[in-house]
């Protein structure tokens, strides 16, 4: 019996070491997927607050390997409170792209900064522990300071129904970012005036954190370069900020968005070209994304369905997206038939006012039935300006300058669009295709290369 009894055991030890084995396997799984999950949410969420539990611990947890890893790779610092943690992002070039929801005027930005500063200056003048105010406070303070004319900009003027909105937008986003609560009333009817209607909002411990990220050399750095108006279409590497490593710049244009090209930072773009194998294995690794490198410039991928963070991106749906990607096809023809100079040394096309709006006309007069009765009934003018926005904001162009020249990047290489019929529809009489309310209308997009960019 003794002998069957250690037989028994013998025969049970692989099958116990196979099991840690497993579970150990599946443990190094777990926590790489956590890790992956905190990466993420750390880059992708402005902050992190401890009422958002499970994703607060999750980051808290792994703070050391998440700090490690950027003090590596981007330079960034994380702040950790005791009630949230953030990323402290800072660019190394002025990256454009970045989309809110509620900001979308230069006003809008404006109103938000003059909130931070309205709440640094409480800390500083010794009301920091009263945290409360009046909008109609605030609104009287920043008029008055804006009418200093310190940044040589237009001063306030909360008479003015624009600048009320561009006030509660700004008010919104703060809210929605945690750096601010509503305590008492209504801020619409402080924009619609109705009476003496005012509101009273309270500053949280969130608001003290943006400020505190804030670097003033880096500020005055892009205030310079913003207001040169012959920088528009000059690189947008800045090379006066203490970061000097050309391979953490590679790192933060690429997480940052929309994409690094060799035309604004040559040496950071070689740095990522000679790790091309180690960043795209170290991309995947942490935060589960692809590297996409081409000649002239690189971008991260992300799976359909994912989050893109604050960076937008052009889908097949919005009729300025479609736009946008119709305006790249036609880009490509007039390069392809000679039309347009070819690329220059950095894959950029320059290009004029004339010559996009001869485009734009173009691109109307072909695909406009397909467009939304809002785009149908607007100005070509006011409908390019639109379009110009958002091509600037997925990084497809810059400019127009005040010399009326336009720098089309090498992403615009990346789509080609077309409207496509259903086969059932295309196969029908000739005479129903002047029925434009019926006809269903899809975008077909590819990524491909312009003419000498393979």
């Amino acid at each position: 019996m003794q002998e069957i009894e250690v037989q028994r055991n013998e025969a049970r030890v692989p099958e116990t070491r196979s099991s840690q084995r497993e579970r150990t396997s599946i443990r190094h799984a777990t926590m790489t997927a956590d890790l992956l999950k905190a990466h993420v949410a750390l880059l992708e969420k402005e902050i992190i607050f401890a009422k958002q539990g499970d994703l607060f611990r999750l980051v808290q947890h792994h703070y050391h390997t998440l700090q490690s890893w950027h003090d590596q790779h981007t330079g960034w610092r994380i702040q950790r409170h005791s009630g949230l943690v953030r990323l402290e992002r800072h660019l190394s070039a002025t990256t454009p792209g970045y989309l809110y929801d509620r900001l979308k005027e230069p006003k809008d930005f404006a109103c938000l900064t003059w909130l931070l500063w309205y709440s640094e200056n409480r800390q500083l003048t010794g009301r920091g522990n009263e945290q409360q105010f009046l909008l109609s406070q605030v609104a009287e303070q920043i008029q008055e300071q804006s009418a200093l004319g310190l940044d040589g900009e237009e001063p306030f003027d909360f008479r003015r129904s624009g600048d009320r909105y561009s006030m509660q937008r700004a008010l919104h986003s703060l809210e929605e970012l945690g750096g601010l609560q509503l305590v008492d009333g209504q801020t619409r009817e402080w924009v619609e005036q109705a009476n003496t209607a005012d509101v009273l909002y309270e500053f949280t411990s969130a608001a003290r954190s943006l400020v505190a990220a804030l670097h003033p050399h880096a500020i005055e750095c892009m205030m310079t370069r913003l207001q040169d108006p012959t920088m528009t279409l000059q690189p947008n590497v800045l090379h006066d900020l203490p970061e000097k490593s050309p391979l953490k710049r590679a790192w933060r244009a690429l997480l940052l968005g929309p994409a690094i090209f060799r035309f604004d930072d040559p040496n950071a773009f070689d740095e990522l070209r000679v790790h091309a194998e180690h960043i795209a294995n170290e991309l995947l690794d942490t935060f589960g994304w692809l590297l996409d490198i081409r000649r002239d410039y690189a971008c991260v991928v992300r799976a359909s369905g994912m989050a893109t963070g604050p960076i937008t991106a052009l889908t097949p749906y919005g009729t300025n997206d479609q736009i946008a990607l119709l305006l790249c096809q036609a880009i490509r023809d007039r390069v392809e038939t000679h039309s347009w100079s070819p690329p220059d040394a950095y894959g950029c096309l320059r290009i004029t006012i004339e010559d996009m709006t001869d485009l734009f006309y173009t691109v109307r007069e072909q695909h406009g039935e397909h467009w939304g009765n809002e785009a149908r009934n607007k100005s070509s003018r006011s409908l390019l300006q639109e379009v110009y926005k958002k091509m600037r904001q997925v990084g497809l162009l810059r400019g127009p300058d005040e010399t009326g020249q336009i720098l089309i990047l090498p992403t615009a290489a990346r789509y080609a669009a077309t409207y496509e019929k259903p086969a059932q529809e295309a196969s029908t009489s000739s005479h129903r295709r002047g029925k434009t309310t019926t006809r269903r209308t899809t975008m077909k997009v590819s990524a491909t290369s312009l003419p000498g960019l393979e």
